[in-house]
């Protein structure tokens, strides 16, 4: 169940972090080109190269490709060569600046949640990410290729059980790489294994609440949402559940497919985070292991964060020279799961030697040590600070050799001495 939950988190998170960074591509192709342009076209792409890339995924004809590009270059996303000359299959496509910055923002982000999901899932401990790594940006990409593909499987399989035709399925995998389908099938997969609250009576998500989601994430109307929620019915993905208000579920002849496909991404985005930390630790300047700009040291003296608290969180946080958002959201740096932590509740940074906490207008407070946080505050070493039910502890680098470990069934701390057994 940790496994599936941690994907389903990744894979929530990979849309918003998207969308975070490209607010305005979500019709259908526009987030394709732009990928394309951020990772393979980056010296430039040839228009006829795009009629083909978009025509053999999406069937869109060469007058809709040359609008999605225009629109792109509105967004000042792709500049064209010439940039006069009447649009030809000749024509270059070129990613701008401020494309090539936010795909890589993208990047930086989307390591952050996979080394996130390594340690939930693995254990896994690393510091930051650096995408211009070849080998780093290369993990990276094989995660956002996981990402794609973990429910297209997963629906191909259901296909299979039931018999869809071929033309059905092609026009389905279609439909499911949009945000609109895709984010439906994440937003009852969250529901199904307990990660969204559920303040009304009832089984399932109400078609309401989803549209408001969506409403929230690209403007999407409500009947376009309910269309779509009749769609993914239709070829039984979801399926409805008992009341007067439309209410739908994961198909219960899907449950197990998902269930395989969560699982066997999660393993796979695991091992991709631990070769995403070996990538790191090999481009960390020397006297840096840890990425952390912050002059000679060793593992010991990199910032740790241990906590204690309820449900699958992280025992452990290594701290790196960038800020990290602590919240339930799943864009968070730090992920802790629970109607007592606000969205984005607190931010912790690190600089110069010292670590401070600023709280973010959390709805139930951030704590240092029993004192409410009003704005930003130090964190000193061996402090304790209280988000909703959880406690984290910061370990103070310079503390003798051994490692602090948490209990995770309380807020004591033990030290395990040098070489002690785990």
């Amino acid at each position: 169940m940790l496994t599936q939950r941690e994907t389903i988190r990744f894979l929530a998170a990979a849309q918003e972090l998207w969308l975070r960074q490209f607010p305005a591509l979500h019709r259908r192709a526009q987030w394709h080109l732009a990928s394309h342009l951020a990772v393979r076209g980056r010296e430039g792409a040839a228009l006829g190269e795009l009629y083909g890339l978009v025509k053999q995924i999406f069937l869109l004809d060469d007058a809709t490709v040359r609008e999605r590009v225009s629109e792109l270059r509105g967004l000042g996303l792709c500049v064209l060569d010439p940039e006069d000359g009447a649009l030809s299959a000749r024509s270059v496509v070129l990613p701008t600046a401020a494309l090539l910055e936010r795909y890589d923002a993208y990047l930086r982000d989307i390591g952050a949640r996979l080394l996130a999901l390594g340690t939930a899932v693995a254990g896994l401990r690393s510091g930051r990410v650096g995408p211009d790594d070849a080998a780093s940006r290369q993990a990276l990409l094989r995660a956002i290729e996981s990402c794609q593909e973990t429910l297209l499987g997963a629906s191909e399989r259901v296909f299979d059980d039931s018999g869809l035709s071929r033309a059905r399925r092609l026009d389905a995998r279609r439909h499911l790489m949009s945000v609109s389908h895709g984010g439906l099938l994440l937003i009852a997969l969250e529901r199904q294994y307990g990660l969204t609250e559920a303040p009304d009576e009832g089984e399932g998500v109400l078609a309401d609440q989803m549209a408001a989601s969506l409403l929230g994430l690209i403007r999407q109307n409500f009947q376009t949402t309910r269309d779509h929620i009749a769609y993914l019915v239709q070829i039984g993905l979801l399926e409805r559940r008992p009341g007067r208000a439309l209410r739908v579920a994961v198909a219960e002849g899907a449950l197990a497919h998902f269930d395989r496909a969560l699982e066997e991404a999660g393993a796979d985005l695991a091992r991709q985070a631990t070769e995403l930390a070996v990538a790191e630790s090999v481009m960390a300047a020397p006297g840096d292991p840890f990425g952390l700009g912050g002059g000679a040291g060793d593992a010991g003296s990199a910032p740790r964060l241990l906590i204690t608290g309820p449900g699958d969180v992280p025992s452990e946080i290594l701290l790196g020279s960038e800020p990290v958002v602590i919240g339930r959201a799943p864009g968070a740096g730090v992920l802790l799961p629970s109607i007592e932590v606000s969205r984005a509740h607190c931010r912790i940074a690190f600089a110069d030697g010292a670590v401070s906490i600023t709280d973010l207008n959390s709805t139930n407070g951030t704590f240092i040590d029993g004192e409410r946080v009003d704005g930003a505050a130090p964190l000193p070493p061996g402090a304790v600070l209280r988000v909703g039910p959880y406690r984290l502890t910061y370990a103070d680098p310079d503390a003798v050799d051994g490692t602090m470990r948490a209990d995770r069934n309380s807020a004591t701390l033990r030290q395990r001495p040098p070489g002690a057994p785990e």
